[in-house]
């Protein structure tokens, strides 16, 4: 892990930030080394879909839905720096530089109080039936950005959540990002692919309380993994390893998670198109997909843009890892918005959904704090 008080990464990343230069840092789960990916040159690739970069060797963030307006993005890397290996000479380089310049992409982003959530939650969840089981309903938290450094933020992010993927990412022209996802979407190598059904949440009380999940919950972590289980179906994989369903801690939340397993070879040239059928899941969408995706287009207030959408590395060292953009925030000029969502089906209570998108704020607030 990188040393905060040693370190030069947290003025470089606010000196990108500063002259608006695309850029990423980001730690694998589990991982002990912080990549940053600079774009000096300002060149960034936008794509309607991961279709036309699934051969490409770089890092893609992509949005929610095409719906939203924002395009993917793809980095490929020009300068990749490793931990703290910032030569003083690299920096000077960076601060004589004149910012580089883009038209922002400006969408009106509104915060959603209690009384209006639990309403949009109720509208929901009368809306559930036989044929329309689940869908996620997101909100928008603002909070002060009074003395925020983003250097230091990412650093103490990626410190204080070891096992989620953080990242810190500025896109001219579709703003920055932060976030700590706790949920892959994909894993693939020469030999395996590996996805996961992530969902039903409660607080995470200490290791020696025991945990016992609600039928709601149990539920709604079944409707992903019929989901996934569905999708394998559709393209013809019948042979995988779907592993017992397990608790999986995640900061201050825990969360039911199946993992599956097959061989890489099972998806031959479908790859990109096995991407775009998983995306959005269950988990951060609802079921039907499609009746799921009117519900959220209709109900929600803000533009989900980039969160609940996927980030992560492709063709890199003969890997690809992609995470669902989850715990996640958007940094904006005056004020700091963080999204928080839930799963809501027939037997969810609006006024408990409420709380859990509370207990997901706190993943990023307690940081602020």
């Amino acid at each position: 892990m990188v040393n905060m008080i040693k370190s030069k990464l947290p003025e470089l990343i606010n000196l990108c930030m500063e002259k608006n230069i695309p850029f990423v840092s980001f730690r694998l789960p589990g991982g002990n080394s912080i990549q940053t990916w600079i774009q000096l040159s300002g060149k960034i690739i936008f794509v309607d879909s991961i279709l036309e970069i699934i051969n490409k060797k770089g890092f893609v963030y992509a949005p929610f839905h095409r719906n939203t307006n924002f395009p993917v993005v793809f980095f490929e890397p020009e300068i990749i720096i490793k931990d703290d290996k910032i030569e003083g000479a690299f920096l000077e380089e960076i601060i004589k530089k004149k910012p580089l310049s883009a038209e922002l992409n400006v969408t009106d982003i509104a915060e959603t109080n209690q009384a209006d959530y639990i309403k949009q939650a109720q509208k929901f969840i009368n809306s559930f039936n036989t044929s329309f089981r689940k869908a996620v309903l997101s909100r928008i938290h603002f909070a002060e950005k009074k003395d925020f450094d983003a250097g230091k933020f990412f650093i103490n992010l990626q410190k204080t959540y070891p096992h989620a993927l953080c990242h810190l990412i500025n896109i001219p022209g579709a703003g920055t990002w932060a976030g700590a996802s706790p949920e892959m979407l994909i894993s693939i190598d020469p030999k395996t692919v590996q996805t996961v059904s992530l969902a039903g949440t409660q607080q995470n009380n200490g290791r020696n309380k025991p945990v016992i999940w609600q039928e709601k919950e149990i539920e709604e972590q079944q409707i992903v993994s019929d989901y996934i289980e569905s999708l394998l179906k559709n393209f013809r994989i019948n042979s995988y390893v779907k592993e017992e369903t397990q608790t999986v801690e995640a900061g201050n939340t825990l969360h039911l998670a199946t993992r599956y397993r097959l061989k890489t070879s099972e998806l031959k040239n479908r790859t990109g198109d096995f991407i775009e059928e998983l995306h959005p899941t269950p988990a951060v969408c609802g079921v039907p997909k499609e009746k799921a995706l009117d519900m959220i287009f209709n109900t929600e207030n803000h533009n989900r843009e980039y969160y609940a959408g996927f980030l992560g590395t492709l063709n890199m060292n003969n890997r690809t890892e992609l995470f669902v953009n989850l715990r996640c925030m958007k940094i904006l000029p005056n004020k700091l918005a963080l999204y928080a969502g839930g799963g809501l089906t027939k037997k969810s209570v609006p006024e408990y959904e409420w709380e859990e998108t509370v207990l997901k704020a706190q993943t990023l607030l307690n940081l602020l704090n």
